[in-house]
């Protein structure tokens, strides 16, 4: 840069004026990051956000408040967002941590990522996406975008732990890409927890297409909102006085006002000016501001720019195309210039200040390179763009980066651009940005393609789309298959794609019917096997399936002649254990199925398959009195999703199902916290989300379980649990869940509706085993008030089918329904059987339940010896479940009996309530007293009082507290809630 730009620039900072209120908000946020981690008072995070029109001043606060972090030694990550760099993935984050990241070694960076490496390192640039396999699934298989943000917010962890406070400045926020903009929203939900304090900057005024997620940020609780106003005249003069003179005029100082309207970007322009044209600030010079200040924006800023030379207007022109890929030789070669020919131009834009002062190759504001840019004719931008492109990819760089041009070209039948498109589509799925793959294959697909290569770009829409749309996925999934021959290979692919697309839009009978008519179209022996194991599988969730019996026989029939020789048909041997269990065949058969379907285990992150099968196949194991093999199962499962960056519906029902495991072992305690952490899964895929009716009902389960009827009924009615229920199979079913509610609050004509409707669309189906679901005898209960006849006819035929099933949990269960329902010598004698088959089975709970009903039932014929030993023994198991109300209602039984109750356990992990087993799980996951506060919605204070007796029952401290849990056997499950656990620790 030549001496003379340099010179018409004030190197220094300028004083902020009238923002004495922003900036002592910002030392008082900075300062209260101060304090140990998660302590009371301390280490409080923040979020911050400058809002106003251009050239109020956001940027300089911005500066002003790196400056400020720097004097408390705090770790500023700073990231400005680009109007040009919008729809480029992650720009935003890369910004933030690259350069720090960077800055470490090699050791030292794996060691901050730690296992999340393969997520985090495409998003913020250290490494690119993993290459595509081969085909379908293997271990380049693209994360989902949640796993992304975890990975983002586990980095933000460890940077925490090793540099402390922490300032993370977001200028023009508004031109942020949406991938960044998703994580900073969900980051700042629980920022208050984390010593972090974010300041964001925006133009509320802009229309951009992210704007729904800053209004989110905007609107989130606790956020300090700051609206800046134009300067007033007083502090427009003194501006004037500090750059020109304590001497200078007030008429000239008033002038500058009004020709500026108080905007501190303009005022510094114009005085820049006037001391280029080395005007003297006084009255009679005041007549010249108004046309000065005319060419500082607008035609007037154009006007200054072309009389710098036609060379210097396309060095211009080609910098706002460019944006942040902009360097003095690509900005020349677009231009049509030799780079050193480049030179002088620049520097005469410097001069004239439509450039910044520093070396990069940058305007001197923003509104500057919109204003440049948006007076390009639209052809030739479009032209500049393409010619972009080219010059990125030219470069080395990648097809990604050179993609955000592309989308900003005119359509023009180029092949070269659809296979760029496609190529950047890959990399930004697999970098877990599905949006911005969606984008570009959308733009691909008006380029246009022809022939199979536009079938092949519907495809990747569908694939790319399922992920936030299933329905805009649908419609670009029936194009391609509109477009492929009935014998192609690839038709097969379209069809799975879609079938699978339909059932998550609810769309069963669709998904169902269309592939049971592809495989009877299909003349190949291997793909039609497929297509029919996917037929079936759906079939499964399909609630108004009117042919369910004869699709049962069919795959009976198909079972029986499998050898589980490759992938597919072990998954139809897995399909047929659970038609196995839903229908009620032996469970001796439907293990041996599931045997053979695991052998080897079906993988959990196949995106050929998907993980429904596995998952079924494991729950197999649980309705047939196997609760550990699917425990395996499924932790195994969820440390594959974990490993793959699968952290969004996959994740959700891993953990609520695995919490249905536990609650059907009686592990009550693990059983909620790790409904709740399924839950709060689930809460982030958003209000329609299905695993939400999943972890809703099993949590409701849970609760009532453990005789919490209020909390029950408060999470229905806060999630809507209830009608229209879903079209979808549901396991716990919502119908039964209901009534069981309704039961337990003893309305028991509501209960009767909910259990009769559900039980009826169940047995239309074949789904008559009450092992998967026990609505007869709850039925059974709700009918005998009013019916007692019907009730035991309810009941033994539940008893009836359990026999048939042969599991001792379900066996147990009927006969416990049944002895309590027909009552007298024939009903004790049934809740003896109850109690004999379930000492048997791993259903802990379970036989709690008919302990003390049988211990009752004894105490009311005179039995009391008898009486006193079973309700003890109930007692001691209600205890060790964790179920409060049934211990308190066998207390009360045993005083009634005469006997007196062994005094609750005083010590060791079976002493502890559920609350206190909850809080110490929560502290060994990693949380901070406020952050379980937070979590189970209690106050800190209360969290404090849980952990003192967690320790006088344990006889440890919180460093303890881990190994103490894991020498008593008590098995922790990774329930620490999503967002909190990696920002809790490590």
């Amino acid at each position: 840069m030549s001496a003379a730009a340099a010179a018409a620039h004030d190197p220094g900072p300028e004083q902020l004026f009238e923002r004495v209120r922003e900036l002592s908000m910002v030392h008082t946020l900075v300062r209260g990051l101060s304090g140990p981690v998660g302590s009371d008072g301390g280490g409080r995070g923040g979020l911050l956000m400058f809002e106003g029109a251009a050239g109020l001043g956001k940027t300089s606060l911005v500066d002003a408040t790196r400056r400020i972090a720097a004097t408390y030694g705090t770790t500023v990550l700073h990231a400005k967002g680009g109007e040009r760099e919008q729809g480029r993935a992650f720009h935003v984050v890369r910004q933030l941590f690259r350069r720090l990241l960077v800055a470490c070694g090699e050791t030292e960076r794996h060691d901050l990522l730690g296992g999340w490496w393969d997520l985090v390192a495409p998003a913020v640039g250290l490494a690119p996406p993993a290459p595509a396999p081969d085909g379908e699934g293997g271990d380049g298989a693209a994360p989902d975008p949640q796993g992304v943000r975890d990975a983002l917010d586990w980095l933000m962890a460890g940077l925490g732990q090793r540099r402390g406070r922490m300032v993370v400045l977001v200028d023009d926020a508004h031109w942020a890409d949406r991938e960044s903009l998703t994580w900073l929203e969900s980051f700042a939900r629980t920022i208050e927890a984390t010593p972090v304090l974010m300041v964001v900057t925006r133009r509320p005024e802009e229309p951009t297409p992210n704007a729904d997620l800053l209004g989110e940020l905007a609107g989130l609780p606790g956020i300090h909102r700051r609206d800046l106003s134009p300067l007033s005249p007083p502090a427009v003069s003194a501006m004037v006085r500090q750059r020109l003179g304590a001497c200078s005029d007030e008429v000239f100082c008033r002038t500058c006002h009004a020709a500026t309207d108080g905007n501190p970007y303009v005022v510094g322009q114009l005085l820049g000016e006037v001391v280029d044209r080395e005007l003297k600030p006084t009255a009679a010079n005041a007549r010249h501001l108004d046309t000065l200040a005319a060419a500082i924006v607008g035609r007037g800023m154009i006007a200054r720019l072309e009389r710098t030379g036609s060379a210097a207007v396309g060095i211009a022109r080609a910098v706002a195309v460019l944006g942040a890929d902009a360097t003095l030789g690509r900005a020349a070669a677009l231009a049509g210039l030799d780079a050193d020919a480049a030179v002088g131009p620049a520097d005469r834009l410097r001069a004239v200040r439509v450039f910044g002062s520093g070396e990069q190759l940058d305007f001197a504001h923003p509104t500057i390179a919109t204003e440049v840019y948006r007076r390009i004719p639209p052809q030739a931008r479009g032209a500049l763009h393409a010619r972009a492109a080219r010059l990125l990819i030219g470069d080395g760089h990648d097809e990604a980066q050179a993609a955000a041009h592309l989308l900003a070209t005119y359509p023009s039948g180029d092949p070269w651009v659809v296979d760029r498109l496609r190529a950047a589509a890959r990399q930004d799925a697999r970098a877990g940005a599905p949006d911005a793959a969606y984008r570009n294959l959308l733009r691909a697909l008006e380029e246009p393609p022809f022939g199979e290569e536009r079938t092949a770009v519907l495809y990747e829409l569908g694939l790319t789309a399922f992920v936030h749309d299933p329905r805009a996925a649908i419609d670009h999934l029936y194009s391609a298959l509109a477009g492929t021959h009935p014998e192609r290979p690839f038709r097969q692919a379209i069809v799975l794609r879609l079938a699978k697309a339909l059932a998550h839009d609810d769309r069963m009978a669709e998904a169902v019917r269309l592939l049971d008519a592809e495989a009877r179209a299909t003349k190949v022996s291997r793909g039609r096997l497929r297509l029919q194991a996917e037929h079936f599988l759906w079939a499964l969730f399909w609630v108004d399936d009117g042919e369910a019996h004869a699709r049962a026989r069919r795959l009976r029939s198909l079972a029986g002649r499998l050898a589980g020789s490759d992938t597919t048909e072990r998954a139809l041997l897995g399909m047929r254990a659970w038609y196995g269990v839903v229908r009620g065949d032996p469970a001796v058969q439907v293990i041996a199925y599931a045997e053979r379907a695991m052998n080897p285990p079906l993988s959990w992150v196949d995106e050929d398959w998907g993980f429904e099968v596995p998952v079924l196949t494991a729950l197999a194991f649980l309705y047939c009195d196997q609760p550990e093999r699917a425990e395996a199962c499924f932790l195994d499962g969820i440390a594959e999703l974990e490993a793959r960056g699968w952290r969004g519906t996959h994740l959700a029902f891993g953990h609520t199902l695995l919490a249905h495991i536990r609650y059907r072992q009686g592990r009550l305690a693990e059983a909620e916290a790790g409904a709740r952490v399924g839950l709060e899964y689930a809460d982030r895929l958003g209000p329609d989300a299905p695993a939400r009716w999943y972890a809703v009902g099993t949590l409701m389960q849970v609760l009532m379980a453990v005789g919490r009827l209020d909390e029950a009924q408060e999470l229905a009615d806060r999630y809507g649990y209830g009608e229209p229920f879903p079209q979808a199979v549901v396991f716990p079913v919502p119908q039964v869940v209901c009534g069981e509610l309704h039961l337990a609050r003893h309305e028991y004509a509501a209960a009767v509706e909910d259990l009769t409707a559900a039980g009826t669309g169940l047995d239309a189906r074949g789904s008559t085993n009450p092992a998967w679901c026990p609505w007869r005898p709850y039925l059974a209960h709700a009918l005998l008030p009013t019916d007692p006849a019907a009730a035991r006819r309810v009941a033994n035929r539940a008893v009836g089918q359990a026999y048939v099933f042969g599991a001792p949990s379900a066996l147990g269960q009927a006969l416990r329904a049944a002895g309590q329902v027909i009552g007298g010598a024939e009903g004790l004698a049934k809740l003896g059987e109850s109690v004999r088959w379930l000492a048997d089975s791993p259903a802990r709970f379970e036989h709690a339940l008919s302990l003390v009903e049988y211990g009752a039932a004894l105490r009311r014929a005179k039995r009391i010896t008898e009486a006193r030993l079973q309700l003890g023994a109930g007692l001691e198991a209600a205890v060790r479940c964790g179920a409060e109300a049934l211990a308190a209602r066998a207390r009360a039984e045993l005083i009634a009996a005469g006997g007196r109750p062994r005094r609750a356990y005083r010590t060791g992990v079976e002493a502890l309530t559920v609350r206190e087993r909850q809080t110490a799980e929560l502290v060994v996951g990693g949380l901070s007293n406020a952050a379980v506060a937070r979590h189970l919605a209690v106050r800190v204070g209360t969290v404090q009082k849980h952990l003192t007796a967690v320790y006088a029952k344990l006889g440890t401290d919180r460093a303890g507290l881990a190994d103490c849990l894991e020498a008593a056997g008590f098995t922790a499950p990774g329930s620490a809630p999503p967002a909190s656990r990696a920002r809790g620790g490590r």
